[in-house]
């Protein structure tokens, strides 16, 4: 006998009124410490694990554990001269301890007297432990541009 799979599209889970202002709050946080270039105050925004992973649109941006995720950090802040970042829509979920988020993120950035934009997608997993909610999950990419609006591969 095979296996049954059942999809349910109309599953969401909402997301309560204290949870979305808590875990916007953090969202907020994370792009002041960018700007701000605070290093302690961004891993403060993590949980301290070693199963932490973030994701970046580079090729060899994907860092996992507390000290990868910390050397991650200290050169995105040595590389650039300025950082501001923007969110568009979030769209927040929640479910017991865990909350997540799916935006768009857009960043400036000042590298060598060079400003560099980068317009991109990001997914943040958060957890609430003793009272507050911490990144465990974070992946930003950025569209091929190679891939053309109604196209599913970049042919």
């Amino acid at each position: 006998m095979g296996n049954i799979i059942i999809i349910n599209r109309g599953l969401t889970m909402k997301v309560d009124a204290v949870t979305e202002k808590e875990v916007k709050e953090v969202l907020n946080l994370y792009a002041k410490f960018y700007q701000e270039k605070d290093l302690d105050s961004l891993l403060n925004l993590c949980a301290p694990n070693q199963d932490l992973i973030f994701i970046g649109a580079g090729e060899d941006e994907w860092v996992q554990g507390w000290d990868e995720i910390k050397k991650g950090f200290k050169r995105d802040l040595e590389q650039a001269d300025e950082i501001k970042i923007d969110y568009g829509s979030l769209n927040i979920s929640a479910s017991g301890p865990v909350a997540w988020n799916s935006s768009t993120m857009h960043m400036e950035v000042v590298v060598d007297d060079e400003k560099v934009i980068l317009k991109g997608r990001l997914s943040m997993i958060l957890e609430k432990r003793e009272d507050k909610w911490l990144i465990v999950h974070l992946h930003f990419s950025m569209p091929s541009s190679d891939q053309k609006a109604g196209q599913s591969y970049p042919v």
